[in-house]
Order: structure tokens, then C-alpha cells, then sequence
């Protein structure tokens, strides 16, 4: 039986983390636990557990100074991290403090069992080391593999400066890394891949991705004296014997060759740039990294004001069927790539930031289009990114829902609301009839009606003031003033301008100047 302790200042986290511990296990004893660092010191004293769970954030002392006090005063203990998906910075301490694993909130009872069994076999072999002095140098060089493994696997993830590689300690990748060409290849599963850990095989290194599940790394060393021609043949060969081995669906992309450690990271970037380039619906391929292979993809769907018209109003029904209507697009398009998929999705979320900005500003500079770019990174699969922007962007419609930006009973007060919001952009009667879900011959006959003007001449004088108050307070030509509010023909802007004000564009900006220069 082997003593822990459990170190986190939520007492409820506290309490439902024993509680899963003592479900999945009955070789642990609970001997304490603490709220922060310098409590969980004297408990240490006190009670000398086998193993530590322990949070990140904690008041008095955080986890970080934590794991520096126990690397210095109690190496022997066994440590198991629980913190967010988003701490790297955490990450990375644990990760040079050598703890037996790092479990990302929230976790299931099988995760939290797995660490558990990693730790207890881990204090097993130190035990059994002791005991057995034969099998010291072996198990001492094994760690050391093993850490040197997962040194490699983060500086390939770029968890560390691309201008500081690793250096290695244990013989067998001290030999295999001397005098080596290098191909990295990136394999992607729509399904999870099976758990484990980093591990050597001939010349083979296999490093599961430490942040997904559905993606691994093959590092493939070759002999010096290789061709490139052949470097490339060995590399494919082993690309179809990986999709063998994982299923129909599985892809990887293969990076250029390299010769260097401190151009893994690169390779990184090359492999999955070469699984970006491939078209959405295809599987079971790998894929070799060409320089500039990004192609122009497809029109950027045309209904994507509409979808953020739909989740700045709140209507998340009509925001999920836009969605999948978004991706049934992309997958209608034989020639789309999963990068261009990806790129109009960030062109998505960067509109969304923006609109979820003017009603919550948020001052850590941590928006939505953060974490879908770690998302993005990870996955190669529209499906999966389908079911991210599903998630986010129906939740942030719910949220929005409760500001009622639309929510007057009278449609044209909600048409004239959406025409001053969106005053920058093409507005026309289809575009705003399908919106509001009314005829275009009857919204141009309501609007005139309840208004006493024509649709299109509330919308042209909305411009013009828009425009006058530009001409005003900047110095950008007129004619990007006009394509700015969505008129591309610089003569029919001026006719109108002219037409409304009485002024030219010239003369008005000319006569505000003057009068300014009056006013000093």
C-alpha cells in the first residue's frame, strides 16, 4: 500500500479528486491534504507520502515553487500535476520537475486511473532497484531514455525555443542520432489513437502528440550516406505501413528531409503543412511537404453574414444550421483543401471576436480566436473542427441572447438597427429580406410604409453620414472612404454624396477644414 496527499485550494476539487482516486483504486492509503504549497511541505514532513497530487494556481505558494521545493528536498516522491489545458507555462515546470504525469482539467476516472498506475510503477521499480542492485545501471538508463524521449517530444511539439535542442543523456539515442538524415512524419486519426508512451523502434522514434489524442509523430532516422531519393522512398514506405497499422481513415503528412536537431521543429510545421494541404475529403493518404503548396481555395462562403447576424441575435437554432451548412459547402467542393477550410474559419472567428468584444470586452486579451487556434493546429479533420465551432459559437449565441439586439417587435426598427451595425458592408434588399425572413417586395413595402422613405434611400443617407463623418476626422482618400462603406464605384459615390449634402466629397472635407481652422 502507498501513502498520498492531496494538494489544491478547492476543497470541493479536493473532495471529488479522492473521491474518483478511491473508486479506480485500493493500493493508495489517504494520509492528508493541503490548500497550497507551504501547508503541503509540513504535511510532506509529516506524513512522507509515496505520491502528490497537486494543482498549479494555489495562493501562498503556487505549484511552480512547489515542485522546485521538491525537486530540491524530496526527489524521491512521485508527483502527479493537475491544472488546465491552457497553462503550457505549468506544463513545462512540471515537465523539467520530471513528475510522473500531467493530468488536464477536466479528467476521467480512467486518465486518473492510468496516472495512478504509471505512479505506483514507478515507485514499484525505484523499490525494486534498491533491492536488486544488478538491474540499477538498466532501470537508471531506461529513465534516462525515457526523459530524453519526452525532451524530444516537446521540443518537436515547439514547447521550447526551435534554437535549443535538447541534449541527450541516454546511449541508445546518443547512437541513433549520430550522423543521421531525419524525416518527421505527422499521422492524424479522426478516431483516438491508442495511449502510450514515446518509444523506440529500429530506427524508428514514435512520440504521441501531447495535446491530442488523434495525432503522433514518427521521427524516421536514416543513414548519412543515403540519397535523397531514397531518404523519400523509405519515408513513404513506412507512411503506408503506419496507415496499414491505424485504419482507412488515418493521414500523414511527411516533412522534408533534415539533418540537423535543431530543424525538427520546422519538420514539425513542414508535416503538418503537408496534411493541411490535402483535400477535405481524403483518407488513408500520406502526403509529402512541397514549399508553397497553399493554393487559392474557394470563394469564402456567402452566407457568413448571415451567421453572424444569426449569433449576434441569439438564435442558435439558425447559427447551428449555418454551420453545417458552412461545412457541407466545403465538403461540396472537390478542390478545398483543409487549410483553406481552416483559413475561412479564422476569417469566422475573427468577425465573431470582434462582435463579441463591443458587447464584453475582455482586458487579459484571451478571446475566443485563442483557443481556436489551438484547436486548429491539432486538427486535420472537418468533423472535429465542425464540432468546435458547434460548441463555441451556439454558446456565445445563447450569451448574446440575453443583450435582445434584435428583439423588437416591430421588424423594421430591427431592419434599421442591423443597417446602422452593418452600414460597412453590402447591404442589399435580398440580403436583408432573407435575414428577417420576409419577401423582398413586401420588407421594401413595410419599410417605406412605417417609415415614410424608401429602404435603399435610408441606407444611401446612412452612408453619406458615415462618410461626412469620416471626411471629417481622417485624411484616407475618398475613394477608399466609398469602398469602405461598401460602395465600390468612387463616381456613383460621388454623384450621391453630392446629391445629398449639395457638397462633393473635395468640397465638404475642404469647408470642415475651414471651419475648424475658424474655430482655433
Amino acid at each position: 500500500m502507498y501513502k498520498f496527499i492531496i494538494v489544491d485550494d478547492e476543497p470541493l476539487i479536493r473532495q471529488g479528486l479522492l473521491k474518483k482516486i478511491k473508486a479506480v483504486t485500493n493500493e493508495l492509503i489517504f494520509s492528508g491534504e493541503a490548500d497550497n504549497g507551504e501547508d503541503a511541505l509540513d504535511l510532506i514532513q509529516a506524513t512522507d507520502p509515496h505520491l502528490i497530487f497537486t494543482d498549479m494556481r494555489m495562493p501562498v505558494m503556487d505549484g511552480k515553487s512547489l515542485l522546485r521545493q521538491l525537486q530540491n528536498d524530496y526527489s524521491d516522491k512521485k508527483i502527479i500535476v493537475i491544472s488546465g489545458f491552457s497553462d503550457f507555462e505549468y506544463m513545462q515546470e512540471a515537465i523539467s520537475a520530471r513528475v510522473v504525469h500531467y493530468l488536464l482539467k477536466p479528467f476521467s476516472k480512467d486518465e486518473i486511473h492510468q496516472a495512478i498506475s504509471k505512479a505506483i510503477t514507478a515507485i514499484e521499480s525505484e523499490q525494486s532497484a534498491k533491492a536488486e542492485t544488478l538491474n540499477i545501471t538498466k532501470e537508471a538508463e531506461q529513465l534516462s531514455l525515457q526523459g530524453d524521449l519526452q525532451a524530444l517530444l516537446q521540443y518537436i511539439a515547439g514547447f521550447y525555443p526551435a534554437e535549443k535542442p535538447p541534449s541527450f543523456r541516454s546511449a541508445p539515442l546518443l547512437n541513433l542520432m549520430t550522423s543521421r538524415r531525419m524525416i518527421l512524419l505527422t499521422l492524424y486519426n479522426p478516431e483516438d489513437l491508442v495511449a502510450q508512451e514515446p518509444y523506440l523502434e529500429r530506427t524508428s522514434i514514435f512520440l504521441p502528440h501531447p495535446q491530442s489524442r488523434k495525432l503522433t509523430f514518427s521521427l524516421l532516422l536514416c543513414d548519412a550516406s543515403l540519397s535523397d531519393s531514397k531518404v523519400l522512398e523509405l519515408a513513404s514506405y513506412e507512411a503506408k505501413q503506419l496507415i496499414e497499422e491505424t485504419g482507412p481513415q488515418a493521414c500523414i503528412g511527411i516533412s522534408g528531409r533534415k539533418t540537423d536537431l535543431k530543424e525538427l521543429p520546422q519538420a514539425r510545421l513542414e508535416s503538418m503543412s503537408a496534411l493541411n494541404c490535402r483535400a477535405i475529403a481524403d483518407q488513408g493518404q500520406f502526403f509529402h511537404y512541397r514549399p508553397g503548396s497553399y493554393q487559392a481555395g474557394p470563394e469564402m462562403w456567402e452566407s457568413s453574414r448571415e451567421l453572424i447576424f444569426f449569433i449576434e441575435s441569439g438564435n442558435s437554432d439558425k447559427v447551428k444550421d449555418r454551420i453545417h451548412d458552412y461545412f457541407d459547402y466545403y465538403r461540396g467542393q472537390p478542390a478545398a483543401t483543409i487549410h483553406q477550410l481552416k483559413e475561412n474559419c479564422r476569417a469566422i472567428i475573427t468577425e465573431v471576436k470582434t462582435l463579441v468584444s463591443v458587447y464584453f470586452p475582455v482586458e487579459n486579451g484571451q478571446h475566443t480566436s485563442s483557443s481556436l487556434e489551438g484547436v486548429l493546429n491539432i486538427s486535420f479533420d472537418s468533423e472535429e473542427i465542425r464540432g468546435y465551432f458547434l460548441t463555441v459559437l451556439t454558446s456565445i449565441a445563447e450569451l448574446l441572447k440575453e443583450q435582445s439586439v434584435y428583439a423588437s417587435p416591430n421588424v423594421i426598427d430591427n431592419v434599421k438597427v442591423y443597417i446602422r451595425k452593418n452600414i460597412c458592408s453590402s447591404l442589399t434588399l435580398e440580403h436583408l429580406s432573407n435575414l428577417f425572413y420576409i419577401s423582398p417586395s413586401y420588407l421594401s413595402y413595410l419599410f417605406k410604409e412605417k417609415t415614410g422613405e424608401n429602404l435603399i434611400d435610408y441606407v444611401n443617407k446612412e452612408r453619406i453620414e458615415r462618410a461626412k463623418l469620416l471626411l471629417r476626422t481622417s485624411d484616407e482618400k475618398i475613394y477608399k472612404i466609398a469602398k469602405s462603406l461598401g460602395i465600390d464605384n468612387a463616381k456613383y459615390f460621388f454623384r450621391l454624396f453630392k446629391k445629398m449634402t449639395g457638397f462633393t466629397p473635395e468640397e465638404y472635407r475642404k469647408l470642415s477644414e475651414a471651419e475648424k481652422e475658424g474655430a482655433r
